[in-house]
């Protein structure tokens, strides 16, 4: 579920964002000529086996197609000699790549566990040699530790958007749990973690906030991610909470500069400086979690505006 808070007198508003994007390329009909694709998979045994499927030729120029529409910039990064290796949750939802090409920017390695081959490939998350594309579904936990296999951080971009009632029960509590356990058996030793503003709302004086009451009237999502964020932080990995505002799909430029404060802190009111931010900072702000010592076990809540002063990148977290 992706919350935007927007200032329209006394009642907030919600919107859901499409995770899927605009652009589909158009290629003439032709016949449909198979090709072999693997896909790492973990099996039940816990370790990780190839898995070969057919893929019509058309799929394969369609994602190599969109690769250079969509993310032109992934395929010409270069590897670095020994990167660290990130596991990204959530890799193919609006900040989830976002993050992937923020890591590959940086020089990291990249696990980018999908649910759904096509859709990762359709994106172009498999056009950069250093992205292996591997499937990881948060709600199957044997699969997991598999699946992280080789990785040293985690990042976890996952988050309902969809309209069950327990939806949030199941992905932002239960399998955000689910990948810190496979994180721990994994040894993995980073673990930042994305959640809304608003999540500890009731323990900081909000619960009468309208933006918190809004929220979470959806199948108490915010309360399932506050339950996920107590079990990270009593889980013993080192952790990072980060806490946006309203995600947008407008670019930094737009949105402005970050706005970076500390845990129980922003709370969406007409008396702050902004509700929203950029998807591109978040995920610019969850990659520096990793590379930053002062980012250890803390939660940060951030948003954007025009009128906020540069913060340099090395005090995000001070």
């Amino acid at each position: 579920m992706q919350a935007h808070f927007r200032q329209t007198g006394t009642r907030p508003t919600h919107a859901f964002t499409s995770n899927c994007p605009s652009v589909v390329p158009q290629l003439r009909s032709q016949p449909i000529r198979s090709r072999t694709c693997v896909l790492l998979k973990a099996n039940a045994t816990g370790s990780v086996e190839a898995k070969v499927t057919d893929v019509d030729r058309r799929s394969i120029l369609l994602s190599s197609a969109a690769s250079i529409l969509i993310y032109p910039q992934l395929a010409a990064l270069p590897a670095s000699a020994d990167p660290i290796t990130v596991f990204v949750a959530g890799s193919t939802g609006q900040t989830g790549r976002r993050v992937v090409l923020e890591l590959r920017k940086r020089g990291f390695k990249v696990r980018a566990g999908v649910r759904d081959l096509r859709k990762a490939q359709s994106l172009g998350l498999a056009a950069d040699g250093s992205v292996t594309l591997v499937e990881a579904d948060v709600l199957k936990p044997e699969g997991l530790p598999a699946a992280l296999a080789g990785a040293q951080y985690v990042i976890c971009a996952t988050g309902y958007n969809g309209f069950s009632p327990n939806g949030p029960t199941e992905v932002d509590e239960i399998g955000t749990k689910n990948l810190v356990d496979a994180a721990k058996q994994a040894g993995v030793t980073k673990f930042v973690l994305l959640t809304s503003l608003l999540t500890n709302a009731p323990a900081a004086g909000q619960a009468d906030n309208p933006n918190y009451k809004f929220l979470n009237f959806f199948g108490g999502v915010l309360d399932h991610k506050l339950a996920a964020e107590k079990y990270l932080r009593a889980s013993g990995l080192t952790w990072t909470v980060v806490r946006p505002g309203g995600l947008s799909n407008e670019p930094a430029s737009k949105m402005g500069n970050l706005i970076v404060s500390g845990e129980d802190t922003l709370f969406g009111l007409d008396s702050e400086a902004s509700r929203e931010i950029s998807r591109d900072t978040v995920a610019e702000v969850l990659v520096a979690a990793l590379q930053q010592d002062a980012a250890q076990n803390k939660v940060v809540e951030i948003v954007a505006s025009p009128n906020a002063p540069v913060v340099p990148e090395d005090k995000w977290f001070a």
